[in-house]
């Protein structure tokens, strides 16, 4: 799936959830937690759309190699090396960027509107919004530390192999 498809995914998740039956009565910082991850979901759709079409016109020339340098800016370094621009990697992981955040905005969202429900029913066990919260935490710390791990591991076999 590309990035692009990912992403319109991800903005109809967020779409979708302010159609759950409470979603009026949710505190302010929760809808825009989720309004910022939808926007951020779009602008990913339109970034990750333009770099497509973009890498496409590029992939129709003969010269693919130097077209592609030119495109992604940059020049030459002492040694003769082609060095891309300094800001070529941000433009570049850019709709992969929006993804994230507009995920990370979404379960700010989420876990902000959860424990205000558990805290605002009562912090006493017997709470059906407390358990709900504190499990739906335990889950979410879980994601948290697989996601650190995979990076990390991403990370460390793509700096040690050639």
């Amino acid at each position: 799936m590309t990035a692009s498809g990912k992403a319109a995914l991800i903005a109809g998740v967020i779409s979708s959830s302010f159609d759950w039956y409470n979603v009026d009565s949710t505190n302010w910082v929760t809808k825009a937690a989720w309004y910022s991850g939808l926007v951020l979901s779009i602008a990913s759709v339109a970034s990750s759309a333009t770099h497509t079409a973009a890498f496409l016109r590029v992939k129709c020339d003969a010269d693919i190699t130097e077209r592609f340098r030119k495109a992604l800016g940059g020049k030459a370094n002492s040694q003769g090396q082609w060095q891309p621009h300094r800001l070529t990697p941000y433009v570049l992981g850019g709709p992969t960027l929006h993804l994230k955040l507009a995920v990370f905005m979404f379960l700010v969202g989420l876990f902000y509107e959860l424990w205000r429900a558990a805290v605002q029913a009562s912090l006493l066990w017997h709470s059906d919004d407390l358990k709900i919260a504190f499990i739906v935490t335990i889950v979410g710390g879980f994601v948290v530390l697989n996601y650190i791990f995979s990076i990390v591991t991403l990370v460390h076999h793509s700096t040690h192999t050639k």
